[in-house]
């Protein structure tokens, strides 16, 4: 008799079936996000990327947790629609290069100093994006400072001593370095606002500095050292009423005007308001945004194994 054509797919299914279970390579698992897992080898490979000195005593946990913070922030992106493409991070890193005049193989000597690879290299960028991101997101519209907040600051931090010394009151238009085309647009706006277009107007349209956008880009008064070293050294070099840029930081692209500069004298609410308000609105980001991310932790499956 001859058998149905089905019988050799059953035949083959009961000797694969039939392969003892300890054949199969079950890796081990060191951690559980939801419904993502890591396993040995991912956190070793993590390990072997972030330590850059083997001699170095490394706490395993602490990677882990890093980790851990990554998945969870990947995780709320993912459900928020936020993403980053390969494309747009290599076009923001080309972007940088070009700005900071380096070439592909400045990089890759400055990776190999570094002990990274380009893959990690490209991968922290992606992370820092994607994160920047999302923060803007869930801090939007949830932190304000309050005339009360500026006062009491200014009792604690400004009164103990009664003059100042040079106070240079500056106002900035900022693009980030992962939009698209930073240089060249950062480079357009500062042309309009030599051009004579009202420079707070422009800081409302095209800025991308949240907390002082609406203000016209008012940063308020600043004293030698308060500033990172590339604005510092433009806004020294520029006089009152005078433009300089675009000025590269950690941050982007910034447009930066010189509005008032004082040899010192009393300390007043009005001269430091704006500064203050900074201050105090970055100390709220950050203790938001570490609020936030332990909120999401408490609220997610995570075990570790290790």
């Amino acid at each position: 008799m001859k058998k149905p054509w089905w019988f050799a797919a059953v035949a083959l299914f009961a000797v694969l079936t039939a392969i003892p279970a300890q054949a199969a390579v079950v890796e081990k698992v060191v951690a559980v996000v939801n419904d993502r897992i890591i396993t040995l080898s991912e956190f070793n490979q993590e390990l072997k990327e972030v330590v850059v000195n083997p001699e170095a005593e490394v706490n395993v946990h602490n990677v882990l947790d890093a980790m851990v913070d990554r998945i969870l922030l990947d995780q709320q992106a993912a459900a928020r629609k936020i993403s980053v493409s390969d494309e747009e991070v290599k076009a923001i890193v080309k972007n940088q290069r070009e700005a900071l005049n380096l070439d592909e193989s400045s990089i890759a000597e400055e990776l190999k100093k570094q002990n990274m690879t380009e893959e990690l290299f490209y991968r922290q960028w992606k992370y820092q994006i994607l994160s920047r991101r999302l923060l803007e997101l869930v801090t939007q519209g949830s932190i304000a400072v309050t005339d009360e907040e500026i006062e009491k600051y200014h009792r604690e931090h400004y009164e103990e001593s009664s003059t100042y010394g040079r106070q240079t009151k500056i106002a900035h238009i900022l693009i980030n370095k992962e939009a698209e085309d930073a240089l060249s647009k950062a480079e357009e706006i500062l042309e309009l606002a030599k051009s004579g277009e009202p420079f707070g107007e422009l800081a409302r349209k095209h800025s991308m500095d949240e907390s002082s956008a609406q203000s016209g880009g008012l940063l308020g008064y600043f004293v030698k050292g308060d500033l990172v070293p590339e604005i510092e050294n433009a806004v020294e070099k520029t006089e009152v009423n005078g433009i300089a840029g675009p000025v590269l930081s950690s941050r982007g692209y910034h447009i930066v005007k010189v509005l008032e500069r004082t040899e010192g004298g009393e300390a007043s609410v009005s001269r430091y308001r704006d500064r203050i308000k900074h201050q105090i609105y970055m100390e709220k980001v950050e203790r938001f945004i570490t609020s936030w991310l332990e909120n999401i932790k408490k609220n997610s499956y995570i075990e570790i194994k290790i």
